[in-house]
């Protein structure tokens, strides 16, 4: 790592002044902001659901991660601001380093159309970018490192006011991001090397053509490889199964149906690339929590027989 990187690092830790094992949370009672802390020790990889209808802020600040987002993976250093747009698919995964503090928002929409409307399109701008990550100097990363360690003051105090200024921080960090776009380091942090294109390649392939029948198989002879050095490779590069991945991206399709048309639910599984209707059901709760009529109860007025 940079000496810059690992001195950012150890500034980083001594303004949030880590103990050894941590976890906080903070909820709005309208439920439109998260804010979590967490300090973990080992290898961990993430397991929860790995898309949602709310934008992400995910903050490093100590430690190095895997982190795949959409349809490629980036290496995560101390400093890295990672900025997830609402329905992208992403996981965080180890980097062969053990132990890591970071601190994730999540911010749902209806926030800042309530309170901002007339800033919207300017807030939501940093989730919208062809590179997510804001990697910046450590001149400029300090008014980050600044406002994570006054969110994580907030964190342990927890009174009546915290949650409104937590609110107005985040809209600070937003903004700054916002502005700083211009100075982004990007074309060091995907992971640029003839594997990782062509995973990204087949992510992109799946993600075209994920209503279509797709065995591992096939895939790997469109792309020249053995069946089993992509499963491997794939695994590696993304977090995810080749099969775990191609469920998720046909159950995020089929939750956009189920929300925007009148398509029956056996017709939608269908069109989302699910031959087994059981199959569809049973993936399907297992992602959202939700079954397919239930979902559909939750985002519409109304639900077609």
């Amino acid at each position: 790592m940079p000496l810059f990187l690992l001195q950012l690092a150890k500034e980083v830790i001594e303004l949030l002044e880590i103990p050894p094992s941590h976890i906080m949370t903070f909820h709005d009672r309208l439920g439109l902001l998260e804010i979590e802390y967490a300090r973990r020790t080992g290898y961990f990889t993430m397991e929860s659901d790995h898309f949602h209808e709310h934008f992400e802020l995910y903050y490093l600040i100590s430690g190095e991660r895997f982190y795949f987002i959409k349809e490629r993976a980036y290496r995560i250093v101390p400093g890295d601001l990672v900025l997830i747009n609402r329905n992208a698919v992403h996981k965080t995964s180890d980097a062969g380093i053990p132990d890591h503090e970071r601190i994730v928002i999540y911010l749902h929409r209806k926030l800042l159309e309530t309170l901002y409307p007339e800033w919207l399109k300017v807030l939501e701008k940093p989730f919208t970018w062809d590179d997510p990550i804001l990697r910046l100097s450590p001149h400029d990363s300090m008014y980050i490192v600044n406002l994570m360690a006054e969110m994580k003051r907030e964190l342990e105090l927890t009174q009546t006011e915290s949650a409104l200024l937590l609110q107005h921080r985040v809209i600070d960090l937003l903004l700054y991001a916002h502005r700083q776009q211009q100075n982004r380091i990007s074309l060091s942090l995907q992971m640029d090397t003839p594997i990782g294109r062509k995973i990204t390649d087949v992510v992109r392939y799946l993600n075209e053509h994920f209503s279509e029948s797709l065995p591992l198989s096939e895939i790997a002879s469109l792309f020249y490889i053995s069946p089993f050095y992509l499963s491997r490779i794939f695994k590696e590069t993304t977090g995810f199964s080749y099969t775990y991945y191609l469920n998720l991206t046909r159950i995020k399709e089929a939750q956009r149906l189920l929300r925007e048309t009148d398509l029956s639910i056996s017709e939608i599984a269908w069109r989302s690339g699910f031959e087994n209707f059981s199959h569809f059901g049973k993936m399907f709760k297992k992602t959202s929590h939700l079954s397919p009529r239930d979902y559909r109860r939750q985002h519409r007025l109304s639900e077609p027989i």
